[in-house]
């Protein structure tokens, strides 16, 4: 495996897109670089744009994530494929004696449900590391775009109204997915200094330039592109959608439910196709997660089944949560980090079953 080479970053170092078309870059995500350099003023009013909070260690190299080293492979080839893609800049790590104000955070290596774990897997930013004195520490929640999502209970009433306009016909749902969502948004220029990470098996520095899975601003930042494409698929219509197509969104993925009549599915497959490409370009679509339209279809992790009236968990997470909870029951005791986890993994309990909500 040929490791990150650092030949020619500088050439690389201009923020844009993978496509070339598209950089977030308003003055809600300067905040987090206002917010961290404590100054309060825009970068070309402020003498030391790059500086971070007093706070902040500067010039270290925190140990990555077993996970890193042991995956070492993973890694370097998902550094080479960003590198590629002109989405992070690789330099010698001797260029920090320089680049004093670089922020390093450590990387890990989370295993990739879709492929081999000893050479297929995600790789995670630790921004939140060391937990009072990181990148998402000293970012500011107010400056970030909010963000707005609608229940999915959402789709199960399209469903609804679909099978009482037109009875006897199928009601059809399909999921669109945004390929590598966040790395299609950017932080501020003037922040792109606190995304480093190293390599020390190659003294290679990555410096980030698009927002990174694990950062706290990176699902508001990409909020704007993802809203920017349902507001162009959900403003598109046709005799029967008169105001428009529905659209039910949640971060990057896109649900569309319509009856089976005439050439629908294809008309609105095509409006969110057109929408994703017009916003983020050629590569946005993610055709291995654009699905085939069905009266049975998964969105986001629960069977949702047009022709049943019913929605439900997966078998494989009842069996989970059937393990999970008498465990964390009779334990005599749970760490925070377990308690979020469980948390988290029964999440898909309180959307079936309202009355779980009051106990999570």
């Amino acid at each position: 495996m040929q490791s990150c080479l650092t030949s020619g970053p500088v050439a690389r170092a201009q923020p844009r897109t993978a496509n070339g078309n598209v950089e977030v870059d308003t003055p809600r995500v300067r905040g987090d670089c206002q917010q961290a350099d404590g100054s309060g003023l825009p970068p070309e009013q402020n003498p030391h744009p790059h500086r971070t909070a007093a706070s902040l260690p500067r010039a270290s190299f925190p140990r990555n994530h077993p996970s890193a080293s042991a995956h070492l492979g993973v890694l370097r080839a998902n550094i080479r494929k960003e590198q590629d893609l002109f989405r992070c800049i690789v330099v010698d790590a001797d260029i920090i004696d320089v680049w004093s104000e670089l922020f390093i955070s450590p990387f890990g290596i989370v295993d990739n449900r879709d492929g081999e774990p000893r050479v297929v897997g995600r790789v995670i930013h630790g921004l939140s590391f060391p937990e009072d004195n990181s990148v998402n520490s000293n970012t500011d929640p107010s400056e970030l775009p909010r963000i707005a999502f609608e229940h999915c209970s959402s789709v199960a009433r399209e469903i609804l109204r679909c099978k009482r306009k037109y009875p006897g016909r199928d009601v059809m749902v399909m999921t669109g997915d945004v390929a590598s969502a966040y790395r299609n948004a950017c932080p501020h220029r003037e922040c792109v200094y606190m995304f480093a990470g190293y390599i020390p098996e190659d003294n290679a520095i990555v410096i980030d330039m698009f927002t990174a899975f694990g950062w706290t601003g990176s699902a508001g930042t990409y909020s704007i592109l993802g809203g920017a494409v349902a507001f162009i698929h959900g403003s598109t219509g046709d005799g029967h959608h008169p105001f428009g197509f529905y659209n039910y969104h949640w971060v990057d993925d896109l649900i569309n439910v319509t009856a089976d009549v005439g050439s629908r599915c294809a008309d609105i497959e095509w409006s969110l196709r057109h929408a994703m490409t017009s916003v983020m370009g050629l590569t946005a679509v993610n055709n291995h997660k654009f699905t085939s339209w069905s009266t049975r279809q998964k969105i986001l992790g629960i069977i949702f089944d047009t022709k049943c009236c019913t929605v439900a968990m997966p078998d494989s997470k009842i069996n989970k949560a059937q393990q999970l909870v008498p465990r964390a029951f009779h334990a005599s005791s749970l760490s925070h980090s377990s308690f979020r986890s469980l948390l988290g993994s029964l999440r898909h309990v309180t959307t079936c079953v309202r009355p779980a909500q009051v106990f999570l």
